[in-house]
């Protein structure tokens, strides 16, 4: 059964759900490789969490970006629902103290040693504190707690480390030559993201080898469908 409490503190409404533009056939599958059954990170919940928060990461990243550069009204409100929706389900994947570092290893941020932004294991970014009240069944570790928190990590990390791939995307943002391009680039970006965060939630919400983690990710698929299809229909406005 849905949750209707966790899709009331996403903002994601059943109305707005069956909307006709997101009956249509989802971008996702038209411009993004899917999860299958057999990929890692469909199966194994480690994975599945490191693919997800990077996804997060970045997208709030990218979104803050944005709300910094573009005045188009309809970016500026995807942007914001963004900063909320994806820091709800950082929380409900990485627990309160603790970072994912490149290498996918969760580990408590109580280190001897300092992080630096520019060290060679990937660019770190902190999600941005904006309060999501979420059913704390939900959050507070479902997934967080699965697997054991590394005390002594051979690389240091604070939240989330998003390597190469998601420092790229960011680049691209910021050296945007114009407004029209830094819209256009962005909205082009969140759309395939979010058709990549769809396909790998729904495919680890079928196949996935912890029961809490299928049950967390059942339940933030209908919300990650709306997400992805504003971006997708954001997309396609603008000409990305």
């Amino acid at each position: 059964m849905i949750n209707t409490k966790l899709l009331a503190a996403l903002g994601v409404s059943f109305a707005a759900l069956a909307t006709p533009a997101l009956a249509q056939e989802p971008l996702s599958f038209r411009v993004a490789p899917q999860y299958d059954a057999n990929s890692v990170e469909a199966r194994d919940t480690s994975a599945f969490r490191s693919a997800a928060l990077k996804s997060d990461a970045v997208s709030i990243e990218s979104s803050r970006i944005a709300l910094e550069r573009s005045r188009n009204p309809n970016v500026r409100n995807y942007a914001k629902n963004v900063l909320v929706e994806r820091e709800a389900t950082t929380k409900a994947l990485l627990p309160e103290g603790t970072s994912l570092t490149a290498g996918g290893t969760v580990v408590s941020d109580s280190q001897p040693f300092e992080t630096r932004l520019d060290n060679p294991v990937g660019v770190v970014l902190a999600p941005v504190t904006i309060s999501a009240s979420i059913a704390q069944k939900i959050v507070g570790g479902v997934l967080g707690g699965v697997g054991l928190v590394d005390n002594s990590p051979g690389e240091p990390g604070r939240r989330v480390a998003i390597g190469p791939e998601g420092q790229a995307r960011i680049d691209s943002l910021k050296n945007a030559r114009s407004a029209r391009e830094f819209d256009r680039t962005y909205a082009r970006q969140q759309a395939r993201s979010d058709a990549r965060t769809l396909g790998l939630y729904e495919a680890y919400s079928r196949n996935g080898d912890n029961a809490q983690g299928r049950e967390f990710a059942n339940q933030a698929l209908p919300y990650i469908a709306n997400q992805h299809g504003h971006s997708a229909i954001l997309a396609d406005r603008i000409g990305g």
